[in-house]
């Protein structure tokens, strides 16, 4: 019987592993870089602007045979582009399983801990309120780059333009104005939402909320089975809004953070 119990835990630990696979996949997919490079299995990405994910190494997968040579050639690349040097490493998922401490020992340092965070899809009913387009209008985008940094503002449109189908961008209007946004973006069963944002003068009225229902009303149109997205882990605000909505903790991850000319 102990047997027994113990398949049954390896095939639910398989199971969420799976899960949190497509998300991550899905994550990867939906913000899309001006430049990548399969690295020995690491997703190199740059893309300029100060859009962490879409200028740092994806390392979901490593078929390398030398990791700190392929460390070297990280470096090399964003050394060519005279940018920082940044890692996206997961747990559990980045390889190898030492790469955090590896990068550690070589001066990385912590920035920005990110929850993954995950639900089922559940049945649920399309808000009245929200317009579901598949490229963002202006009043969208209005919204989106008023809650992202200054120095993200000027690249984030050439990305958003590269995000692949399916995806839908959901637009909450009150009163015809546009006062909350998201993305969401299919990757196999799972939807990922992004770019999840409230004017300042909507917030706290359930505008995201509305948003974030209607991207798993969508999702479950697509025969998705699981929604999910990355929340720093410090947004108490948001961490709270998206545990109300149901969704728990399925992973973490961190960038470990390199500035020209350190080393």
């Amino acid at each position: 019987m102990a047997g027994a119990g113990n398949t049954v835990a390896a095939a639910a630990v398989l199971s969420e592993r799976e899960r949190l696979l497509a998300i991550e996949g899905a994550a990867v997919r939906a913000w899309p870089a001006g430049e990548t490079r399969d690295v020995d299995g690491w997703l190199w990405r740059y893309s300029g602007g100060g859009s962490q994910r879409a200028n740092s190494v994806s390392a979901l997968h490593y078929r390398g045979s030398d990791v700190e040579r392929t460390i070297d050639e990280i470096e090399r690349l964003y050394g060519e582009r005279g940018a920082p040097v940044r890692f996206q490493v997961g747990f559990p998922l980045s390889e190898p399983e030492d790469l955090d401490a590896r990068l550690a020992a070589r001066g990385y340092v912590i920035h920005d801990p990110v929850s993954t965070l995950v639900k089922p899809i559940e049945p649920v009913t399309m808000p009245a309120d929200v317009a579901l387009t598949e490229r963002p209008s202006e009043a969208w985008l209005k919204v989106y780059l008023s809650n992202i940094s200054p120095d993200r503002r000027p690249f984030a449109e050439a990305i958003l333009a590269r995000v692949p189908a399916p995806c839908v961008f959901a637009e909450a209007r009150r009163q015809g104005e546009a006062i909350a946004t998201a993305l969401g973006v299919l990757h196999e069963s799972a939807v990922i939402a992004e770019c999840v944002g409230t004017s300042g003068a909507a917030r706290r009225q359930g505008a995201a909320s509305a948003v974030m229902c209607a991207l798993e009303a969508w999702g479950r149109s697509q025969g998705a089975r699981t929604i999910g997205l990355q929340a720093v882990t410090t947004n108490l605000p948001a961490q709270g809004l998206y545990a109300a909505l149901g969704y728990t903790a399925a992973g973490t991850y961190h960038y470990r953070f390199l500035e020209k000319g350190a080393r």
